[in-house]
């Protein structure tokens, strides 16, 4: 199974191109001299998925995704392209079952706020489909 640091690692070797480095001596040092700092990125897999879906946005993947919505869907329990950004963050991080995807994507709020959820449907669901089998994170 999966696990959140195994999720970090891969994010941070598939979507992060080492453009950034976590150097916490070196923040503490400047806040200490300077005692004040532009702007500090947090260095978490919402930051990553937010870089690659900023990079699918300039690149104008999004508009093809969005029509990608399937004529025939019987349930419209969420919009075809939330499942679609689920299913990348999925393959991106490489994690193995939806059942681990549950587990480490679909209870983080941020990450699922990406997706255009929000923090009632993380909690809830989108439904009341599948309640007895659900468990609280």
């Amino acid at each position: 199974m999966t696990t959140r640091e195994q999720l970090q690692e891969t994010l941070c070797d598939r979507l992060f191109w080492h453009t950034a480095e976590r150097d916490d001596a070196k923040v503490a040092d400047h806040l200490y001299h300077r005692r004040e700092m532009d702007v500090v990125y947090a260095m978490d897999e919402a930051t990553l998925f937010d870089s690659f879906f900023t990079y699918l946005q300039e690149i104008e993947v999004f508009p093809f995704l969005a029509h990608l919505d399937p004529q025939k869907q019987q349930r419209k329990n969420v919009l075809f392209i939330q499942l679609v950004l689920i299913l990348l963050m999925k393959v991106a991080g490489s994690i193995k079952t939806m059942e681990e995807t549950n587990d480490l994507l679909l209870t983080d709020e941020l990450l699922m706020s990406m997706c255009g959820f929000n923090a009632y449907h993380v909690k809830n669901g989108s439904c009341e489909r599948g309640v007895k089998l659900r468990t609280t994170p």
